[in-house]
C-alpha cells in the first residue's frame, strides 16, 4: 500500500513539473489581465463612486459567479492540460514502474495539484488588485451600492455579484462553493480529455470538452431548464437562489450530487480506458 502511494505521487510530481514550467503556463497571467479589465475594474469603479473599499475576496467571487468568465475559464485551462497525459517514452517507463492503475492515480493527483493551482492564481489575483480589505463579510459597497445609486441597479457589476448572492450567504460560503464548484467543473472536464486521450482520439476529446461548456452557456442564456443539466449552471453559486427570499430555484446540494455522479462515472470509464490502454505511436524522447 505505502509502495503503491509512493509510486501515485511521483507520478503526479513528474507530471506537475513538467506541466508547471511549460511556457504554455503563461496564459494564466494572460487570463488575469482580461479579468481585471472585465470583472475587477467595474468593481473597483464601484467602491470609488461608493466611498468604501471591497473585501478582498470579492473579486475572486465575483469572477467564479460571471457567466462569461465561467465560460473562459474552462477554455482556458483547456488549453493548459490538452497534451496531458503526456504519453513519451517516460509514460512506459512510468506505466512498468508503477502498475497502470498507480500511474492512472498519479495522473489524478496532478489534475488535482493543477487546478487547485490554477485557482489559487486566480483568487492571488483578484486580491492582489482588489485594493480591498481583509474581512469575513460582504463589503457595503457590494451590499449597499444600489441603495445609494438605484440608477445603476441591472449593470454588469451588478450581474458579477448579485443580490442572489449577498442576500442568501455570507461571503465566507460564497468563497468556498465558488471555489470548489469551479474546481469540480474543471475537474469534469479534465477527464472527458483524458478519455479520449486514453483511447488515442486526443482531438475529439478537446471538441467534446468545449461542446459541454458551449451547451451550457447556451442554455443558460436562453434561460432553459434544461442548463441543469450541464455543468455550468451548478457552477454559477447566485443561479441556485431567488434575489430576496431565501429559497433555492436549485438545491445547491444537487449540483454537487450532479458532479460526483458525473465525475464518478467518467472515473470508472478513465480506469477502464486506462486498463486497455494500447502502448502505441509513444514518442520514445520526452
Amino acid at each position: 500500500m505505502i509502495k503503491n502511494i509512493k509510486c501515485i505521487f511521483s507520478v503526479a510530481a513528474a507530471e506537475y513539473r513538467k506541466w508547471i514550467t511549460n511556457p504554455r503556463i503563461v496564459i494564466v497571467g494572460v487570463l488575469i489581465i482580461f479579468m481585471r479589465a472585465l470583472a475587477v475594474e467595474p468593481l473597483l469603479e464601484r467602491a470609488a463612486k461608493f466611498g468604501e473599499r471591497l473585501n478582498i475576496f470579492e473579486p475572486f467571487v465575483g469572477i467564479g459567479n460571471s457567466a462569461m468568465l465561467v465560460m473562459l475559464m474552462p477554455c482556458v485551462f483547456l488549453i493548459l492540460i490538452s497534451d496531458y497525459p503526456k504519453m513519451t517514452g517516460n509514460s512506459i517507463f512510468f506505466m512498468k514502474r508503477t502498475g497502470r492503475l498507480n500511474w492512472f492515480f498519479g495522473q489524478m493527483l496532478f489534475l488535482i495539484y493543477a487546478i487547485n493551482t490554477f485557482l489559487a492564481a486566480v483568487l492571488l489575483g483578484g486580491i492582489l488588485v482588489s485594493g480591498g480589505k481583509l474581512g469575513t463579510s460582504w463589503s457595503n459597497t457590494v451590499t449597499k451600492y444600489e441603495a445609494r445609486f438605484p440608477n445603476d441597479a441591472g449593470s454588469f457589476a451588478s450581474r458579477l455579484l448579485p443580490s442572489n448572492l449577498y442576500n442568501q450567504m455570507t461571503l465566507v460560503s460564497a468563497l468556498f462553493h465558488t471555489f470548489i464548484l469551479v474546481g469540480v467543473y474543471l475537474f469534469l472536464l479534465s477527464l472527458i480529455i483524458y478519455f479520449f486521450k486514453l483511447i488515442h482520439i486526443q482531438s475529439l476529446g478537446l471538441f467534446a470538452s468545449v461542446f459541454v461548456v458551449a451547451a451550457g452557456a447556451v442554455t443558460y442564456s436562453l434561460e432553459l431548464k434544461s442548463m441543469w443539466a450541464f455543468p455550468m449552471a451548478n457552477t454559477l453559486v447566485w443561479l441556485h437562489y431567488t434575489q430576496i427570499l431565501r429559497k433555492q430555484v436549485f438545491p445547491t446540494w444537487a449540483s454537487y450530487a450532479y458532479f460526483g455522479v458525473a465525475i464518478a462515472l467518467l472515473l470508472t470509464l478513465d480506469i477502464i480506458a486506462a486498463k486497455k490502454l494500447q502502448l502505441y505511436n509513444i514518442e520514445l524522447i520526452e
